[in-house]
């Protein structure tokens, strides 16, 4: 009996010390994936600020946009030197756009979360798990330049687009391991926005809209794309009503969607299946 409880209690103790090692793990891969989404997004600002002279990003140093001042390392730490500066620059006091830490914030927390769907929600093979991780990042990254490109000029860049789809392509892929989920993805992302958009020789909405929801499509798969779609509308038409009733916007005024298609790519992305499952068991068919 006591040789059953002495048994009993190794066991219990090396599960616990087995749940502990995982919990520090996870915290570690969590932390690790934080660090670096803030560096990725602090690099992404620059690309959005210096889209328009890509050599700059290579040969100039990061400086003040009003007053022209050299920037020191220890006031390019992304987020935390916006907080210590409180919000200036050092050398003109002149307010720091709230883009920067909107940005590395964002991109922080869409990189752990692409970490936790990646490598803890989902059992990949390793080589599968890292390929898609990688793709995932560059997807993310001109996934979220365009959002501000097309916020800012109502203009998406078609280089990005091309990035984006690309990225998408590889991750959807490694992903989820079956090419009828990326296909049909695509399909069902692409269909109706080009429906929209070539008939009516882009009235409503861009070429560049197009490349975005192929890509984001292909990102989500099947049947996740319903939701992209039905989110990216349903968001686009609330800000727009707003717009309209604000008296900011009429019926003819031009609204970049890009935004809207991305949002909608991120909802689907990560609660796209639950969505589903949800509506579905609301009808009885879960």
């Amino acid at each position: 009996m006591l040789k059953k409880e002495s048994a009993a209690a190794t066991t219990s103790e090396t599960v616990a010390a087995t749940a502990f090692i995982f919990t520090i793990e996870v915290m570690e891969g969590v932390a690790i994936a934080f660090v670096f989404g803030l560096i990725w997004g602090s690099f992404l600002n620059v690309v959005i600020v210096r889209f328009d002279d890509w050599l700059s990003i290579l040969k100039d140093r990061s400086h003040c946009p009003k007053c022209k001042a050299k920037l020191p390392w220890y006031d390019l730490v992304p987020l935390f030197s916006f907080v210590a500066l409180r919000g200036k620059c050092r050398q003109c006091q002149k307010p720091i756009s709230w883009q920067y830490p909107i940005v590395e914030l964002s991109t922080a927390a869409l990189v752990v979360a692409g970490y936790y769907l990646i490598f803890l929600l989902n059992d990949l093979a390793l080589l599968n798990a890292v390929v898609a991780m990688i793709a995932y990042l560059a997807a993310l990254g001109a996934l979220i330049v365009i959002f501000f490109h097309d916020l800012y000029e109502m203009l998406v860049p078609e280089l990005l687009s091309y990035i984006a789809l690309g990225a998408a392509i590889i991750f959807s892929l490694a992903f989820f391991a079956d090419w009828r989920t990326t296909l049909y993805g695509g399909l069902a992302a692409v269909v109706p926005i080009a429906l929209l958009v070539y008939p009516t020789k882009g009235v409503w909405m861009g070429e560049g809209d197009v490349k975005i929801a192929a890509a984001i499509g292909f990102l989500v798969g099947w049947p996740a794309a319903i939701v992209f779609l039905i989110a990216a509308f349903v968001i686009g038409g609330f800000f727009g009503a707003v717009l309209m009733l604000s008296g900011q916007a009429k019926l003819k005024t031009a609204v970049p969607f890009a935004p809207f298609l991305i949002i909608g790519g991120l909802i689907a992305l990560f609660w796209g299946t639950h969505l589903i499952t949800w509506y579905m068991g609301i009808l009885g068919y879960a």
